[in-house]
């Protein structure tokens, strides 16, 4: 039987798969940039969450990719957008480890 919830996934699938993080990335900008350009008078502030997260090692790789790519398709776009990058205590090891 097939568990979707057991293996590779979350963040573990962006450490091995990074342009995942990136194109996921790509999508939440652009859509936030023609948001902001269609509404102007919104403050659209898009987050983005790494998932899965069990060590800080995983999570600062992923959100350099995140970042980056954020980054560069906010220069490319020649907009000015805030974003916020976060992750949940969601994986025991991670409430051990996060101090």
């Amino acid at each position: 039987e097939f568990n979707p919830m057991m293996g590779h996934r979350g963040c573990r699938l962006a450490v091995t798969y990074p342009e995942i993080a990136a194109m996921q990335t790509r999508a939440v900008i652009k859509a936030a940039i023609n948001v902001s350009k269609k509404h102007p008078e919104w403050n659209t502030v898009p987050e983005i969450m790494i998932p899965l997260v069990g060590d800080i090692k995983e999570l600062a790789y992923v959100k350099k990719i995140v970042t980056d790519t954020a980054d560069a398709e906010i220069a490319a776009a020649g907009v000015t957008i805030e974003y916020k990058v976060g992750t949940m205590i969601e994986i025991p090891r991670a409430a051990l480890t996060a101090d």
